[in-house]
């Protein structure tokens, strides 16, 4: 199926129809584009070459397929508002339209020119290495913090602080952290940081520490400044709660120069009806493409099962494919994931990525040092260190 098209946004669907498959194609890509010519006489030049297209199809059955839309850039603000006009183009009103018994957004193109008009990951993976010192190929083994919530500054420091002591090298809140009056960011984060420098002195071991900061998106610099300043070298928050907007602002800031986890929680509500919603590699890609470093994949074997194969086939190469400049983001495997089967997530995702374990560390019957241990000797038995 034709995917790229000089000048347009392509953008691919699933369709079932109640009528023709090709001819309802046709007719929501005019409708959502250009409508009808409303004005006297023919329509003019400028309108039609306006119009989005159906580029190409594929039928898969009786009154349903794969269709490719094609829709014109100059159309858009690419230099204002590319992220906006990308995204109403492609999530309109199609969803309503009565001829259409099921829709999916399933992935999009874009060219090189409006590509550029996007940050993309400033870190990746070649960044996180050089934050952490470590060599290539070296697996990155991180943790969550467990329990999610009721902890006070002080234990998540010596929560963080037994895990780096024991060689963990990631560790990040967990989205239900949302800074409470028993445990607020920058006495966290404060905290946090002094305990991994007093770990990095001793040891060697240098740890990265990405807190929750989700916020609306005209306080969202303001947090991320207040965790910088205490001590952060990575952030994360939930772009779907923030807005997609929010990670281009944080990934901009000439103030803000540490990588950014990019939660996806709340993308299961656009993608878990089958043949409708939007596909996670739409997410992902977007995500990517607005700044986040690194994006969450269910682990293998972890809690997201019937789910986790066909999701991970989906997300890891939309992580990595060719968009212009952007640098790849990093999956950061998680959900599930413990001693048992982190070579299983290793084997199929490769080192480039990250490992985070919380209640697979947390719970390990020799404490967190143990389950740092376990991860690690997981890890090298299946890489034959």
């Amino acid at each position: 199926m034709k995917t790229r098209q000089d000048g347009c946004l392509v953008a691919q669907f699933y369709l079932e129809t109640e009528g023709d498959l090709v001819e309802t194609a046709k007719e929501t890509v005019r409708h959502e584009t250009a409508g009808k010519w409303d004005r006297p006489g023919i329509p003019s030049d400028l309108f039609q070459r306006s119009a989005g297209y159906l580029l190409d199809h594929e039928q898969t059955g009786p009154k349903q397929g794969i269709i490719a839309f094609a829709y014109p850039l100059h159309n858009l603000d690419l230099e204002l508002s590319a992220f906006t006009g990308i995204w109403i183009s492609m999530v309109t009103g199609m969803s309503a339209m009565p001829n259409l018994k099921k829709y999916r957004l399933l992935d999009f193109t874009l060219p090189e020119e409006a590509s550029a008009h996007f940050p993309g990951p400033r870190f990746g993976i070649e960044g996180t290495r050089k934050i952490l010192r470590i060599s290539e190929h070296e697996p990155i083994i991180g943790t969550i913090v467990k329990p999610t919530v009721g902890l006070t500054a002080d234990e998540v420091a010596v929560i963080c602080g037994e895990a780096a002591a024991a060689g963990i090298k990631f560790i990040k809140d967990d989205e239900r952290m949302m800074n409470p009056a028993y445990c607020p960011l920058k006495e966290r984060v404060a905290k946090v940081a002094q305990r991994l420098r007093q770990v990095y002195e001793e040891t060697g071991n240098k740890v990265i520490y990405a807190p929750h900061i989700t916020t609306g998106p005209d306080k969202i610099l303001d947090n991320a400044k207040i965790a910088v300043e205490a001590g952060a070298n990575a952030l994360m928050f939930v772009f779907i709660a923030a807005g997609f907007e929010s990670l281009r602002l944080v990934a901009e800031s000439p103030d803000i120069k540490v990588p950014i986890y990019a939660h996806c929680c709340g993308k299961e509500h656009w993608s878990r009806a089958e043949g409708q919603g939007i596909d996670p590699r739409v997410v992902a890609k977007l995500a990517r493409m607005m700044g986040g470093d690194y994006f969450r994949i269910g682990a293998l074997g972890g809690y997201f099962a019937k789910h986790e194969v066909g999701e991970a086939a989906v997300l890891k190469p939309a992580l990595a494919e060719a968009m212009g400049h952007l640098l790849p983001a990093v999956p950061a495997v998680s959900g599930g994931l413990d001693p048992g089967n982190l070579g299983d997530n290793i084997r199929y995702f490769g080192t480039d990525a990250l490992f985070l374990a919380g209640t697979g560390i947390a719970r390990h019957p020799d404490g967190i040092r143990g389950g740092v241990r376990a991860m690690a000797e997981a890890a090298s038995a299946v890489l034959g260190g």
